[in-house]
């Protein structure tokens, strides 16, 4: 096992105090248009469904990849967008086979809700998981990128690196349990090669204006940092990592900070990913 790394890049950042925020002159939403013209095949642009449209994520989400793609929301509850937005509660019926019809690639988003028993928790996302892949490997979806979050690894110890290839281990009564479940029927998906799945654990998502002044958090990410994998996931012509499992790749997204709780040098380089904003 190694011990922690500290990234330190020479030239990413301006001088600034402690919680300063400095970020690259290429934005994320540069990155997502990057990656969106590498998957249009001429006049035909490639739609794509965000679920979990009743977090904030995922409509911060939808609204930077309309940039780039068409975009479809759902949630199991109504809300107020301005994206096309069908309402589904990712049953095993037909509405949930309707909601993928014509869809080339899904950004599922598997963090567990708040506020639910974990019993809950894990039942409804793991079957929401399992029903929405097996409409959609039926719909000939081509991938799915799967928003998990980084606390399935949380179980080591804060002197360790740790790679995208070693055993989860969530908190037994944690959310990340779920989360950690739904990864796993996405895997499954993947080795019987019915869909593309790219798994990006996330860290704790904030917006760098919003924490200015505050203690570092090593498990900072910020939101258009996270819109940026998710559209170089989209985009990404081939998704397995070298001696990965076929069709099926998973990378951590966190910041690029000195004393970041994770390594992103599998994203940076299997997706190409950059964070722009760093503490």
């Amino acid at each position: 096992m190694k011990r922690r790394r500290f990234l330190q890049r020479a030239g990413l950042a301006v001088a600034g105090g402690a919680g300063a925020v400095a970020a690259r002159p290429a934005g994320p939403l540069v990155a997502a248009e990057q990656a969106a013209s590498r998957v249009r095949d001429g006049d035909q642009r490639r739609r794509v469904l965000v679920t979990a449209a009743d977090t904030p994520l995922a409509r911060a989400l939808g609204d930077g990849l309309a940039e780039a793609w068409p975009v479809q929301l759902t949630s199991p509850a109504d809300v107020q967008t301005r994206l096309p937005f069908a309402r589904c509660e990712l049953a095993a019926d037909d509405r949930t086979g309707e909601l993928v019809k014509g869809v080339d690639s899904i950004v599922h988003l598997a963090l567990a809700p708040a506020g639910i028993a974990l019993a809950e928790q894990i039942d409804s996302g793991v079957r929401g998981t399992y029903n929405l892949f097996t409409a959609a490997a039926a719909a000939g979806v081509r991938r799915a990128v799967l928003v998990s979050s980084l606390e399935v690894m949380s179980g080591y110890g804060e002197v360790f690196q740790v790679a995208e290839d070693w055993q989860p281990r969530p908190p037994a009564d944690a959310p990340a349990v779920a989360e950690y479940l739904a990864e796993r029927v996405g895997r499954e998906f993947a080795r019987q090669r019915k869909l593309e799945v790219v798994v990006l654990r996330i860290g704790k998502v904030v917006r760098a204006e919003s924490v200015a002044g505050q203690p570092f958090d090593p498990w900072w990410v910020d939101q258009r940092d996270v819109l940026q994998a998710v559209s170089l996931a989209l985009g990404a012509k081939q998704i397995s990592y070298p001696r990965g499992t076929e069709n099926w790749a998973v990378f951590h997204i966190l910041s690029d900070s000195p004393g970041a709780r994770f390594s992103v040098n599998k994203a940076q380089a299997g997706l190409g990913y950059r964070p722009h904003y760093r503490w």
